[in-house]
């Protein structure tokens, strides 16, 4: 993760920068890809407030700060920001987890059910939950998911879309035309 600190009436220390890079390394406990960190402090009417924007695969987040000292002011910012990426950790988790029981239940329900006919057999049904999104964001939970496919509502064309997985580590967005 590339991590750039920036200052405004505060005095350069490699301790500091030390410090707020290492308190960073751990968001990528909670995130996958993360890109960048963006981290500004500034001191202002003998405050310091600090800004921290992580931007990761699909997801941006901030957090901020603001303390008479300067190591708390960072502390509170970073706290922010692994806060978020927790939950939104916990968020896909629990998601997928709904997902894989309800695959569960519907898989046992269509074994449990004889079709025969001179068509191809249906062997898996997937149900999938089509939310509302930006295609940015069904990239972010399609990346740090197992599938190999995501169906989501595109908020931009407010139409069912499919971001999926190719054979050579690619993704391809599926659009209805009609």
């Amino acid at each position: 993760m590339q991590v750039e600190v920036s200052r405004t009436h505060v005095p350069v220390n490699a301790d500091l920068d030390k410090h707020i890079r290492k308190k960073l390394q751990k968001i990528n406990r909670y995130l996958q890809r993360v890109f960048s960190a963006r981290v500004r402090i500034k001191e202002e009417k003998k405050r310091y407030l600090t800004e921290i924007n992580v931007v990761a695969d699909g997801l941006t987040i901030h957090g901020d700060g603001s303390s008479p000292d300067l190591y708390s002011s960072v502390e509170s910012a970073i706290d922010k920001v692994n806060k978020q990426a927790k939950k939104f950790k916990e968020k896909i988790k629990s998601h997928r987890s709904r997902m894989r029981t309800e695959k569960r239940g519907l898989l046992s329900t269509i074994s449990q059910e004889s079709v025969h006919s001179n068509y191809p057999q249906i062997t898996h049904i997937t149900r999938a939950i089509a939310k509302p999104m930006t295609v940015d964001e069904a990239f972010g939970e399609l990346s740090l998911s197992q599938d190999r496919f995501f169906f989501f509502l595109n908020t931009d064309t407010n139409q069912i879309n499919v971001l999926y997985l190719t054979d050579d580590g690619n993704f391809d967005l599926m659009e209805p035309q009609i």
